[in-house]
């Protein structure tokens, strides 16, 4: 205290070591990380960790060494930046002084994980004039109640002809409330051979600057490591993959990615050009490289990655199928690194960052699972991405920036998903072409293939033919007694559907009663005011405001009733009978919902439709089938940074058939999409977030009108047409 002006200072208890080391650094593997990247930022080439099973003072003991033939430290380093917390040398130098690596640690506290390993520290350093340093320190000096202040610590130096480098060496032991050694079991340093697997970018950074990290074990208990020394590598299954998107994306959302298939005999590739915007509320986080890699995980899909040459990286034998599933197992899961070393904890076993799992839940066609999937992503540095490392190295912190980078992480997947999923519809697993539930349903109340079948097998037990045509007219009424049945099915359906619509569009109905609904929360009060005022006054001139503000209400009151007469048809929960109905009407009604979605988004509205064409149906199911149209495009149309934005609907009669033509000058479809009729597949969206309903589900309700709704060729945008059968 300064008697002069009652000032104080902030006094830190010796706890706080531990704390920073247990609290914000979290477990022994992040521990060992953090002494991994102080030896990449010393400018190491070479970092060895060994584990030394011995006794030490006739006790059983691990003495855990960590060193590295970096550029070392001085005595002035260790005292005045080494030992001191939370130091902001690093953020100040960004780069380390030899091979410019970015600095991994900034924060100045990694180093003090050490406490967690164990509880005796010995440092050696050697820098490069020959200073050799020492510095010796017992960890449980700092659980007394003393001052960090008053703690003193050993630092020695001397003058050495050995070369520079830092050597850490850490004795642990157990203690009746804290493990030290025990913690070490086979499980756990398996876990710790993958977390060093996963450590470095298997990107190809490091052909130039080369960084090793080797580990062995001394009298280990575990007889498959016992004095065995492993250079940590990359998993060598990543290189098999079936599938695969990788590339680049930068600060605005232009993305250059190619797709692989490696399923094929021969190897498939797709140059994919697209600009993401972001929709979630996120923001662009700076460049992103990104590479995933996904394997399918039937039998055959294993049985084909070990014929691929899937080798064990222990043994160096050739893989089975139990092993190829355990490599997996190990692997999987989307990283994220930093100037090339992975942060902590994605991309571990159990942390499913991206949603993988639930989304493939809500869209099992499509999606594919968190163990599916090895993916790399690679940020900037905190200063460009805005992607901020939370202290407890636990992750990102989880603002704007981190939204956007999920976001983009997600979509860049979805082009891998949707192309995937049209792959595998092509292949021997799906050879059965487009059908649909109104087909599906019409077979399942058709008794024609029964029927036959059964003639089939009378006729060559000899059973007469007037027996057989009996039968047969049995089959026929029993048909004919569930056509009703069929078309409440058929209703039934249609009713679900259009409520599916309806759900889908609630926020263009919220969009489109807005004014109105504004209007008479702002209005009520004006009248409340002429009221009290005309109570007070009897001004008569008042009532004139009072009619125009009614004038509004009924103005508006009218609005909002035709956009509920409009929407009906989809909230029905019963549907009348088959009528003859307008075309025209029916387009405008469903136009109508989305009109000032599409004034906000500059998009133009042409219809041509002749007044007097009709067609025979429900009149809900070409509603629902136009306004899942419209809504696709709208929210294609919303993403596109053309000047010009369409939609256009022509319709056409002759003898027979009316043909509706729908186009819009999006992003369209690509010819796979078009020929294989995927796109009406439940599931398959190229939305982020998409159902992948919207062109089933109109698909369908065209069906029920007697018709066809197909995806067609254009040089410009997706063009749909409709084609009904009048007969």
């Amino acid at each position: 205290m300064n008697n002069n002006n009652l000032t104080y200072k902030i006094r830190p208890a010796a706890r706080l070591i531990h704390t920073i080391g247990r609290d914000l650094i979290g477990d022994s593997y992040a521990a060992l990380v953090e002494l991994v990247k102080n030896s990449y930022d010393a400018d190491a080439t070479n970092v060895y960790i060994n584990f030394d099973y011995k006794s030490v003072d006739n006790e059983d003991a691990l003495v855990i060494s960590v060193s590295d033939d970096g550029h070392g430290m001085s005595f002035d380093t260790i005292i005045n930046k080494w030992l001191v917390p939370a130091t902001n040398d690093k953020l100040n130098r960004k780069k380390s002084p030899k091979k410019e690596r970015l600095f991994q640690g900034r924060k100045g506290i990694g180093r003090f994980a050490v406490s967690i390993l164990g509880q005796e520290m010995t440092l050696y350093s050697i820098d490069e004039n020959c200073e050799k340093s020492t510095l010796v320190i017992d960890w449980r000096i700092f659980n007394t109640d003393d001052f960090l202040e008053n703690i003193e610590l050993l630092v020695e130096k001397e003058t050495t002809k050995e070369s520079s480098g830092t050597y850490i060496e850490i004795i642990a032991k157990d203690e009746i409330e804290n493990e030290k050694v025990s913690v070490w079991d086979k499980s756990s340093i398996d876990n710790l051979i993958n977390e060093l697997r996963k450590l470095i970018s298997p990107f190809k950074y490091f052909e130039q600057d080369v960084f090793n990290i080797i580990l062995s074990f001394t009298n280990c208990p575990f007889e498959d490591l016992n004095n065995q020394v492993f250079e940590i590598e990359t998993y060598p299954i990543i290189d098999l993959y079936d599938y695969r998107i990788s590339g680049k994306i930068d600060s605005i959302g232009k993305a250059n990615l190619l797709f692989e298939n490696n399923v094929t005999e021969v190897k498939q590739s797709e140059k994919i050009d697209v600009k993401y915007q972001l929709e979630d509320g996120g923001k662009y986080c700076g460049e992103i490289q990104i590479d995933y890699r996904v394997f399918d995980r039937e039998p055959e899909a294993i049985e084909n990655l070990i014929n691929k040459g899937l080798i064990d990286p222990i043994s160096k034998e050739f893989a089975g199928k139990n092993q190829a599933k355990q490599m997996l197992n190990e692997v999987y899961g989307v990283n994220i690194y930093k100037n090339q070393f992975r942060i902590r904890p994605y991309g571990t076993q159990g942390i499913d960052w991206l949603d993988l799992d639930k989304d493939r839940i809500q869209n099992f066609t499509l999606k594919i699972s968190n163990n599916q999937i090895v993916g790399f992503i690679t940020i900037q540095p905190e200063e460009i991405s805005k992607l901020e490392e939370k202290s407890a190295r636990d992750g990102l912190k989880e603002n704007e920036y981190f939204l956007g980078l999920k976001e983009l992480a997600q979509k860049t997947l979805l082009e891998l998903e949707v192309r995937r999923l049209s792959f595998r519809k092509k292949s021997l697993k799906s050879r059965k072409g487009r059908s649909t539930i109104q087909q599906s349903i019409s077979n399942l109340f058709s008794f024609s293939d029964l029927s036959r079948n059964i003639e089939s097998k009378l006729i060559q037990v000899n059973v007469d033919q007037s027996s057989i045509t009996q039968i047969k007219e049995i089959l026929y009424v029993e048909e004919q007694n569930k056509v009703g049945l069929l078309e409440e099915i058929q209703k039934t359906i249609a009713i679900y559907q259009g409520q599916a619509t309806l759900g889908k569009i609630v926020s263009y109905i919220l969009h489109e009663g807005r004014k109105p609904i504004q209007f008479f929360n702002t209005e009520t009060n004006v009248i409340e005011r002429y009221i009290r005022y005309f109570i007070s006054t009897k001004d008569e001139d008042v009532l004139t405001e009072l009619n125009e503000s009614i004038d509004g209400f009924r103005r508006n009151s009218k609005l909002i009733s035709k956009l509920f007469k409009r929407v009906s048809p989809l909230a029905n929960q019963r549907r009348q009978n088959r009528k003859d109905f307008n075309v025209s009407k029916n387009i405008l009604d469903s136009y109508q919902i989305f009109k000032e979605s599409m004034y906000d988004w500059n998009i133009d509205f042409d219809l041509k439709c002749n007044d007097t064409i009709k067609i025979y149906g429900w009149e809900e199911d070409l509603f629902t089938a136009i306004t899942n149209l419209i809504e696709n495009s709208i929210y294609w149309l919303s993403l596109s940074e053309k000047d010009t934005k369409q939609i256009t609907i022509h319709v056409s009669e002759q003898e027979d058939t009316v043909k509706i033509d729908i186009w819009d000058n999006g992003p369209g479809l690509t010819k796979e999409e078009i020929e294989t009729d995927i796109i009406f597949e439940p599931g398959y969206s190229k939305k982020h977030n998409g159902t992948g309903l919207g062109l089933a589900i109109a698909g369908e309700a065209v069906e029920r009108l007697n018709g066809k709704l197909t995806a067609r060729n254009s040089d410009s945008g997706a063009y749909f047409q409709i084609e009904i059968d009048k007969k």
